[in-house]
């Protein structure tokens, strides 16, 4: 006997589709957490983990010494939401463009489909890459809290730097205005990562700020240019790093600021729940909604993100107010 699928499960297959063929690349972050492997699906509103907010501490002494002194580090339990807010798109369809669709064969009955749906999935993946960056933790954010945030505020994921002075980020600015890339502020930050026990993989910022990186690299190198083939003419670089990590050009990322962050410790999470499916690490959700016009069918494509920095001093750094 032959499975008769809902239409909502049918076109949720095809939101399936959608998102495999989505070219992520246009994402910078989210192409390179998913390339790592670190997209990963949320069953419980909290996401939970423990940080080491140091505190032991060890002694010398002659072997003859009685022990009677003891420490231990002491771990402070971290909480991000996540489940309770969305990142949403919701589209209309007439009925009377469906029958047409559907007179003319299963192709065009899907094409339309796939446009909006196409749409929706695209306009939710641009919201959820540019609240990577500057999500609040509000519903207007999608509940997302962002990198901006997690390297500024206070308080992140439930735990207060001035209470925890090890729980803070280095981040260099310049109290809101803007300064000139230089080599001397690219060296400090270095520096300041490396003091604090930490690391980078990568380097995000803007284009704006990866074209200044270019003059400032051709003006402090002897660049000679290599073998082209003839007729070819090229001034530009085939790949942008510093100390031997990548500068990665994103457009979502906030004007005048390059994060500088080590992915192997960075996480996206999203929620899976009944009506979401898996595919490219993602949960979408798809959903037929009621609708208050007999001619029309209302659907809504959404997602529920978290970001997770998991150690924050030493995973998230951010160099500020650059021109």
């Amino acid at each position: 006997m032959a499975t008769i699928i809902s239409p909502v499960d049918a076109l949720q297959l095809l939101v399936q589709e959608e998102v495999a063929s989505t070219p992520l690349d246009m994402y910078p972050m989210l192409d390179r957490l998913r390339a790592a492997g670190n997209i990963r699906v949320a069953r419980q509103r909290q996401i939970k983990w423990n940080v080491n907010a140091g505190g032991a501490t060890a002694t010398g002494e002659a072997t003859s010494a009685s022990i009677s002194a003891f420490s231990a580090d002491t771990y402070v339990p971290a909480t991000l939401a996540i489940g309770e807010n969305r990142i949403r798109h919701s589209f209309s369809i007439q009925k009377e463009l469906i029958a047409e669709a559907a007179s003319a064969g299963k192709g065009v009955l899907r094409d339309l489909f796939t446009a909006d749906i196409r749409s929706g999935i695209r306009i939710c993946l641009e919201t959820l890459q540019t609240q990577i960056y500057t999500g609040t933790g509000l519903a207007a954010n999608g509940g997302v809290v962002g990198l901006q945030e997690a390297v500024t505020a206070a308080t992140y994921a439930n735990i207060n730097s001035a209470t925890y002075t090890s729980w803070a980020s280095f981040r260099s600015a310049n109290a809101g205005t803007n300064r000139a890339l230089t080599l001397a502020l690219l060296t400090g930050m270095e520096v300041g990562i490396y003091n604090r026990g930490g690391n980078f993989t990568a380097i995000y910022t803007t284009p704006a700020i990866v074209a200044t990186y270019k003059a400032l690299f051709a003006a402090q190198a002897n660049v000679q240019p290599a073998a082209i083939p003839s007729m070819t003419v090229d001034l530009g670089y085939t790949g942008v790093a510093y100390a031997g990590r990548p500068i990665i050009q994103d457009p979502y990322c906030p004007a005048n600021r390059l994060f500088w962050v080590d992915e192997r410790d960075i996480f996206l999470h999203t929620y899976g729940q009944s009506n979401s499916q898996a595919q490219e690490g993602f949960q979408f959700c798809f959903e037929q909604l009621p609708s208050d016009n007999p001619d029309a069918l209302r659907y809504t494509v959404y997602i529920k993100p978290q970001l997770q920095v998991f150690n924050r001093p030493k995973d998230l750094a951010q160099l500020a107010d650059i021109t």
